[in-house]
């Protein structure tokens, strides 16, 4: 087994595990439940690590350069979903967020004064 990469939060680390399961490599993580736990010790123990099989040693290194690049210049495969228009609507649709969360406490609470 070979640590291709090492993540703070374990979210970060499956993402890359499924972006080498896409590429037909399969990863393991190591550490993951204990960063869940103790989340404050992360970096102590040195983050969440993705390992790989050693045959696929070579071609992890690759994927993770080609994921992380991709992470820094922002250009990802899935365009991103812009819920704005669809909150926008339902609020004037119904006449506000506020009133489907906070009308109700709110008379509650004025009744007991």
């Amino acid at each position: 087994m070979t640590t291709i990469a090492t993540f703070t939060t374990p979210e970060d680390a499956h993402l890359f595990r499924m972006c080498l399961g896409s590429q037909g490599i399969k990863g393991f993580l190591l550490d993951e439940h204990f960063v869940q736990l103790f989340w404050y010790y992360s970096n102590t123990i040195g983050g969440v690590r993705v390992d790989v099989e050693d045959a696929d040693a070579e071609a992890a290194v690759s994927a993770y350069k080609n994921y992380m690049t991709a992470l820094r210049t922002g250009s990802y495969p899935l365009n991103p979903v812009r819920a704005w228009p669809v909150i926008l609507l339902m609020s004037l649709l119904v006449g506000g967020p506020f009133i489907l969360f906070g009308r109700h406490s709110h008379r509650e609470s004025s009744k007991i004064n």
